[in-house]
């Protein structure tokens, strides 16, 4: 397990973990599929609160609350798209 988490931690274009990524572009698709799943669901529940809140936990209402969550979504769906181009175009 401790080989694992040291081809992670190797750092470049030309890493193994980043080979190994290349070489199976559909499990990078699919990470990128439910990282984006995960945070435009998690924009779209605080969008339909109406509170959102910041990195620190500090509540945003009204406009600014809005617009995180927008941001949010926003940014799952490009991670959506992404991961769906990596898994078609390889």
């Amino acid at each position: 397990m401790k080989s694992v988490f040291s081809l992670f931690a190797q750092r470049g274009a030309d890493s193994p973990a980043n080979q190994w990524l290349n070489d199976n572009p559909l499990v990078l698709g699919g990470i990128a599929i439910l990282l984006g799943l995960a945070l435009a669901g998690y924009g779209l529940f605080e969008l339909k609160r109406g509170v959102a809140h910041d990195k620190y936990g500090n509540e945003m209402r009204g406009g600014l609350g809005k617009f995180s969550s927008i941001i949010r979504v926003v940014f799952g769906c490009a991670a959506i798209l992404f991961g769906l181009y990596k898994m078609v175009a390889g």
